[in-house]
């Protein structure tokens, strides 16, 4: 079973919005430009305080944000070689204010790992795809005692990278599945597809991880509750 992170294993709006709001910050400053704050935050999802679960900050990776990033400052005026040096110098200096504590920041969410136990103990092979860092994931998984429950994780440094489904089946290759015998949980649209490109046999879409809710149906349905998981 191949899970994603942010949103289906952790609790993380609270922690992406500040991630987006140092990042609009870091860039303001460099440009010397406070106007562009709100069209960063608009690119990144934020809005009114709330991320949205569907924008880039909850779903893309970093390298994505950072393109989206030094767009937003190109179309200010900027050229694209600054705007692009601005916004890895953001990328980074928001990292360093914010990514020691993420993994205390972005907690497990309720009844995760009762689940995540059961499913360990009946022999099935659990990993973490996600658009997140693979020592970030590793840092989520060690800080909250749940890295012994899986046997693989494919973060965004990797290629082919998600949502590709060429990661998926990646994955497969490396825990020793067949696509046809696996299955995703995730709580994007990109998931479910990446699932389906791979020929994975189901996928559960994950609604409950967000302050915003989620609209949202995998091959086998949704769920939005981990103490409620529909029988697989």
């Amino acid at each position: 079973m191949l899970f994603d992170k942010d949103g289906t294993l952790s609790r993380s709006d609270g922690f992406l919005s500040a991630l987006a709001q140092a990042r609009a910050l870091c860039c303001a400053e460099l440009s010397g430009d406070p106007g562009i704050t709100e069209p960063l935050l608009r690119a990144y999802g934020l809005r009114n305080g709330q991320l949205d679960p569907t924008g880039s900050t909850a779903v893309a990776s970093r390298h994505d944000n950072l393109i989206s990033t030094a767009t937003v400052l190109a179309a200010a005026g900027h050229s694209w070689g600054q705007a692009r040096h601005w916004a890895h110098t953001a990328l980074n200096q928001a990292d360093a204010q914010l990514t020691g504590s993420k993994a205390q920041r972005t907690p497990p969410l309720p009844g995760l790992q009762p689940v995540l136990e059961r499913w360990h103990r009946q022999g099935l092979k659990l990993a973490v795809i996600s658009s997140d860092l693979g020592p970030s994931l590793e840092c989520f998984l060690r800080t909250h005692d749940l890295r012994h429950l899986f046997c693989a994780v494919h973060g965004a440094e990797r290629r082919p990278r998600k949502p590709d489904p060429a990661a998926a089946l990646a994955l497969c290759q490396e825990l020793g599945v067949q696509p046809g015998r696996c299955g995703l949980i995730g709580d994007a649209a990109d998931d479910l597809a990446m699932a389906q490109g791979a020929g994975l046999a189901w996928s559960l879409a994950f609604t409950g991880g967000w302050a915003v809710p989620l609209e949202l149906e995998g091959s086998h349905g949704s769920f939005m509750d981990w103490a409620e998981t529909p029988e697989l």
